[in-house]
This record gives structure tokens, C-alpha cells and sequence, in this order.
């Protein structure tokens, strides 16, 4: 009992040791918060010094943190300025890319992907459109042609960790590459636009112990719960053996979770008085944090199959940085920012929970708003298109 009280006290104590830390030592603070947490929490799991009977303390953290953040990340926002019109345009171009990469790392490395190739390359696109939901879904619509359950474990484990790479080079310079790729001359006007609008604070946290900040986090912890507890009794209607399941042909309820909270938290911020709560982003950032740190911990790099899973690494890397620098290059001509693109990119990889803690590396709050709306529509396409490209690959 006392080692699990320890690890949660480690758990929510880490992310403050950090960004203390983060403050101090230079070196730190060009690597981030998220990026120094995921490291620390990486190298902790390849330890073993944590227990295996802790590892459930572990999933209800991951479990909590995402639907509490999400609301309390958009209540003190301002969405006035959300461009329909330039978060269609990274969407198309996210998911153009991805299609692209998906088949030209299938031509480049068909030989050694063999057989199952096609359905690799098919369950990829829906994991990279849509999500891990979609990623299951597309192999069992693929039938006795879809994954074994130890190759779809493997292809599993690998987008872990090719998708924390992919995380690190975001946070550790790839979104200012991204910056100065897109906008060129026009990168500092571009960055003042960014400081004149929704800027994250970097220090945002030296005020929180005053009074007035202790009553308006009450409060925002408060509206969080009840939005999250009303759009989990909402998602339950979308899960197997319901009648939505039924209709859908399959379970939605992480679609319907993320839906609607988002719905209900937009809705809340016509409010001027939560749009006032400008504690509340910084809250809800503080529990991704915790969410990255418990999700590293789970990173055991030595049950990886490195030698089975070589070439569904380098196929993985091609499609998640190729479908990236390609994106980032169509961005310009079609007048697309250079964060709405990424954030895109990173909300197709890594579904819309990875989100908040880019917009945080990007110091733009504007951001959360595209990358959850085009990550909900990867998951509306992700089935579709994972079929799609399965035909595609079966007939190059």
C-alpha cells in the first residue's frame, strides 16, 4: 500500500520537479517539460524498479487525466478566430501525405514486409488517420487477411515508439523547422502574430497558491468533472453490446468521449465567465503532464522484438516523418500555417490526446482547436481509407 501511495505522490509530484527544474538548468528548459518528463519516465521503466502490480495505478492515471484535461484546457479559451476553411486545408493535405508515404514505403520495402505488407501498410493508414480504434478496426475488417495477434502486437509496439520519436523531434526543433520552412522571410511577423494572440505563459504556475487562483481552480475542476462524467455516460451508449454499436458496426465511444467533450467545453466558453478562467488551460497542461510521465513509465524498450520489428520500424518512420516534411512543404502553397499543419500531423499520428502538449511546445493555444477537430475527422475516415488503401497495395 505504501508503494503505491509513493508512486502516486511520484506521479504527481514529477511533472513539478520538472518544470522547477526546466527553470533552472538551460539545458533543460531547450528540451521542454514534456520532452525532459518523457525521458525521465522512459528511463525509470527500463529500471524495473517499479512493480508489476502498479502498472493499474498506471492505466487509471492515463485513463483520468485526458478527460479532465481537455475540458479544463478549453474553457479559458477564446475560439473566435478558428479558421474552418485553413483546418480543412491541413486535413486534406495530413491525410494526402499519409496516403502518399503508406505507399511509397510499401514500394520501397514490399520485399521485406512480405505477405503481410498490404495489410500493414492498410492498418497503418488507419492508425495514422484515425487512431489506435481505427488501427483495430481496419484489421479485422480485413478478416483472415488482417494481422496475427502476435504481428499486430509488434506493429503496436513499434508505433510506440516510433511515435515518441516522432514527439521529441516536434518539441525538440521541429516545429520551429517547420516555422521557418513555411513562412521563410515571414517567420518573425508570424511569431508576433502567434505572441499577439493565445501565447502560453512559461512560467504560468507562480501564482497558482494565491487565493483568488485556489477559488477559480476549484471551480474548474468542478465544471471538468462534470463535463468529463457526462460525456463518459455518453460514450458507455457507443460501446459493444449496445444498440449504437449495432448501427455503427463498431465501438465509437472514444469517438463519442472526445466529441463531446469538446461540444459541451465550447459550449461552456460562451460563458464570460469561464472564458475568465485563465488559470484553467495551465491546470488541465499540468495533468498532461502527469498523462505523459505515467505513459512513458509503460515503456519497456526490452520487450521489443527489435529484430522482427526492424523493418516495421523504418516503415512506420518513413510514413509518420515523410507524411510530415510533405505536409510542411504543401502547407505554403496552399496558405496553410505552419502550426495548423503540424499539430495536424501530430493529431493524425498520435490522435487528438497528444494535442494539448504540442500547442504547449508551440506556445499557442489557437492550435488545440484544429488539431482536435481534424483528429476527430481521421477518426471518421481512418476505416475507410485503411480499406481503401489495402485495395490499392493489393493491386501495385
Amino acid at each position: 500500500m505504501l508503494g503505491k501511495i509513493a508512486l502516486v505522490l511520484l506521479y504527481l509530484l514529477a511533472p513539478a520537479a520538472v518544470l522547477w527544474s526546466c527553470r533552472k538548468v538551460k539545458f533543460l528548459d531547450k528540451l521542454g517539460p514534456v520532452l525532459t518528463l518523457y525521458i525521465l519516465g522512459v528511463v525509470i521503466a527500463n529500471l524495473h524498479i517499479i512493480p508489476a502490480d502498479c502498472h493499474s495505478i498506471q492505466k487509471i492515471l492515463q485513463d483520468v487525466m485526458i478527460p479532465l484535461a481537455i475540458p479544463m484546457m478549453l474553457f479559458g479559451c477564446n475560439f473566435r478566430n478558428f479558421k474552418a476553411g485553413v483546418s480543412a486545408k491541413a486535413f486534406v493535405i495530413g491525410i494526402f501525405s499519409t496516403v502518399v508515404m503508406v505507399v511509397a514505403g510499401y514500394l520501397f520495402l514490399a520485399d521485406q514486409l512480405g505477405v503481410d505488407g498490404p495489410t500493414i501498410g492498410a492498418t497503418l493508414s488507419g492508425q495514422y488517420s484515425g487512431g489506435a480504434g481505427n488501427y483495430a478496426a481496419v484489421n479485422m475488417m480485413l478478416g483472415n487477411a488482417g494481422l496475427s495477434g502476435e504481428k499486430f502486437a509488434l506493429v503496436s509496439t513499434c508505433n510506440l515508439v516510433v511515435s515518441f520519436f516522432y514527439l521529441m523531434f516536434l518539441i525538440g526543433g521541429g516545429i520551429g523547422i517547420a516555422r521557418r520552412i513555411v513562412h521563410g522571410k515571414n517567420l518573425k511577423s508570424y511569431n508576433d502574430m502567434i505572441n499577439a494572440c493565445e501565447y502560453i505563459d512559461d512560467n504560468p504556475y507562480k501564482d497558482f497558491g494565491k487565493k483568488a487562483s485556489i477559488i477559480q481552480l476549484l471551480k474548474v475542476f468542478v465544471a471538468a468533472v462534470v463535463v468529463a462524467a457526462v460525456s463518459l455516460l455518453v460514450s458507455n451508449y457507443f460501446k459493444e453490446g449496445t444498440l449504437m454499436f449495432d448501427l455503427l458496426g463498431g465501438d465509437f465511444s472514444m469517438v463519442a468521449l472526445i466529441l463531446v467533450l469538446t461540444t459541451i467545453s465550447l459550449l461552456l466558453t460562451s460563458f464570460r465567465t469561464v472564458r475568465s478562467w485563465d488559470k484553467s488551460f495551465d491546470a488541465g497542461m499540468y495533468l498532461i503532464y502527469i498523462f505523459c510521465f505515467a505513459m512513458a513509465m509503460l515503456a519497456d524498450l526490452t520487450q521489443l522484438d527489435w529484430k522482427l520489428g526492424l523493418w516495421v520500424l523504418v516503415y512506420q518512420a518513413i510514413i509518420i516523418f515523410g507524411s510530415l516534411a510533405l505536409g510542411v512543404l504543401l502547407a505554403r502553397p496552399f496558405k496553410v500555417d505552419a502550426d495548423s499543419m503540424v499539430i495536424t500531423s501530430d493529431t493524425l499520428v498520435n490522435s487528438p490526446i497528444c494535442v494539448p502538449m504540442i500547442a504547449a511546445a508551440m506556445k499557442n493555444k489557437e492550435a488545440i482547436m484544429v488539431g482536435i477537430t481534424n483528429g476527430l475527422a481521421g477518426y471518421a475516415v481512418g476505416n475507410y481509407l485503411g480499406y481503401l488503401v489495402y485495395q490499392l497495395l493489393m493491386n501495385l
